[in-house]
């Protein structure tokens, strides 16, 4: 990978495959209903096969130079999609009316209430949707890069009507976007172009296909009331309602997979839920706690994110637990460590406030945020500090991340994960995010959507893998997002002294949407 010789799905040197592109709708989901100018584009320079299916109208060309130039010449009429009238505005709305009533009055019991909104995330890999697809009368080959072979293959053959076995998927190293393939998008796309132009085809996503087009993590609003009384928590409660995260991959295979479309409350909804529970949990002592998911159906294509449902909820709540220090008069450090439940997690707390130099004096402008998170058998502390001198350019200067895998196998590939989650964090909650805008996002490009770049990641970061304090190894994949999130969210309140309620943070509009 470092030096440029791993093959992608787009590397490969399959036989006869030819470049190929789609015209896609101006609305999520929308579809064909003509095309005025059909002759004309099939009679462009280099153009081999245009044809119609289910996702929009396919161009196949000698290059893609060509094939994307055809593409932009195509006149479609479209029909409607599921979310066309669908914006931010109306989104939020949405959420907030399906978030559920806390059920805990404070009564005469003072109490720190706080409502929170993320918004849609794009999974923004390097490497676009793409898949190569040979589909012949009696058999299919399919290469691209899946998380989900089995149920990729499965469904592929039924929509093609051939055998199982008449169809080979090859599993290809994706360049990004893991949660995004756990669904087969491109490598069903790229087999039903191949089917109807009865030809091989290389099928890529544009970089502005795949951002406006691709599955996101969904927006989410979240509701949280906590009541205290002579320094002691007596309940938290937290209620997230979020855009449906589609599941409809299943887990696998074609039994799950069609298990997911079922009724709400029997298929999607199962899995999301038990994802939710599974995987949120609170590691304080704060008296009754009670965490809830609500999912709204939007017609917005989603799927698994990095860290689901806990990047956004746990890095709520930790916010907020901030704040409840903040209201009992608690140093942050010290109120977590007297909540936290277990000596494990306040080792890992410990560690990033003696290794960070926690409370040591700042100038305006600058200042140190901490949050914890625990997940899937492993725990980890987080802080940073943060320079918002710059209203326009608020900068992470430097984290330092402690983490308990129980037993850690790989110290060097622990680490990495740390900081990819906190860079992860750091995009998401400063300044990457999608504006919907009647049934799109406005943005279509890495210029468009903030990810951190080298100049906004900090120079200083120290990663700390405790010794094993177990025999067998946690996760560490979706560990870093959560505890990053609210360090960073708090450091920047301690800055600016102000409450963090919308992320990302910065998230103004200042670019030129491309064209539908």
């Amino acid at each position: 990978m470092v030096t440029g010789a791993q093959r992608y799905t787009l590397d490969l040197d399959v036989p006869g495959a030819k470049p190929c592109v789609v015209r896609r709708p101006p609305t999520f989901g929308g579809t064909v209903r003509g095309v005025a100018n059909l002759a004309d584009v099939r009679a462009m320079p280099g153009v081999l096969n245009v044809v119609t299916v289910p996702t929009g109208v396919a161009v196949v060309a000698e290059t893609f130079g060509q094939a994307i130039t055809a593409k932009a010449a195509l006149q479609v009429t479209w029909g409607p999609g599921p979310a066309d009238q669908l914006s931010d505005a109306q989104i939020r709305t949405r959420l907030r009316a399906a978030t559920p009533p806390l059920l805990v009055p404070p009564l005469l019991t003072p109490y720190v209430d706080a409502e929170f909104d993320f918004a849609f995330v794009s999974h923004a890999p390097m490497e676009t949707n793409c898949a190569v697809a040979d589909v012949r009368d009696d058999r299919a080959e399919i290469w691209s890069g899946l998380k989900s072979p089995i149920v990729a293959r499965q469904t592929i053959a039924a929509d093609l009507g051939l055998p199982p076995d008449k169809v080979t998927v090859h599993v290809v190293q994706a360049g990004g976007s893991f949660g995004r393939r756990l669904f087969f998008d491109a490598a069903l796309e790229a087999a039903r172009i191949s089917r109807a132009c009865r030809r091989p085809v290389r099928l890529m996503w544009t970089r502005v296909d795949d951002t406006r087009h691709g599955r996101m993590r969904p927006a989410t609003h979240h509701k949280i009331r906590a009541t205290h009384l002579l320094g002691e928590v007596l309940s938290f409660e937290h209620r997230v309602a979020a855009a449906e995260t589609d599941f409809r991959h299943g887990l696998g295979e074609i039994i799950t997979a069609t298990a997911a479309h079922l009724p709400l409350g029997i298929g999607n909804a199962t899995l999301a839920q038990t994802l939710f529970l599974t995987t949120v949990k609170s590691p304080y002592h704060f008296g009754l706690t009670t965490q809830a998911l609500t999912e709204v159906p939007t017609g917005i294509p989603t799927a698994s994110w990095r860290s689901v449902y806990s990047a956004n909820t746990r890095g709520a709540e930790e916010i907020m637990v901030d704040e409840l220090a903040a209201a009992t008069g608690k140093d942050p450090y010290r109120f977590r460590r007297t909540f936290l439940k277990t000596d494990a997690q306040r080792a890992v707390l410990d560690k990033v406030a003696t290794e960070g130099n926690w409370g040591r004096a700042m100038e305006p402008g600058r200042a140190q945020g901490i949050a914890f998170h625990e997940e899937y058998k492993s725990r980890t502390a987080c802080l940073v500090e943060i320079d918002v001198r710059d209203p326009q350019r608020a900068r992470v200067t430097k984290a330092v991340i402690a983490v308990d895998v129980g037993l850690p196998v790989n110290p060097r590939g622990l680490e990495a994960q740390m900081i990819g989650g906190l860079t992860d964090a750091i995009s998401t909650t400063l300044r990457a995010g999608l504006h919907i805008d009647k049934g799109l996002p406005l943005e279509g490009s890495y210029s468009q959507f903030h990810w951190a770049q080298q100049r906004d990641t900090p120079r200083d970061v120290r990663v700390f893998v405790l010794p094993a304090t177990g025999t067998e190894p946690g996760g560490a994949g979706e560990l870093g997002v959560p505890a990053a999130v609210g360090a960073i969210a708090n450091a920047w309140a301690r800055a600016t002294g102000s409450k963090p309620r919308s992320f990302p943070l910065d998230f103004d509009v200042d670019f030129t949407p491309y064209p539908r």
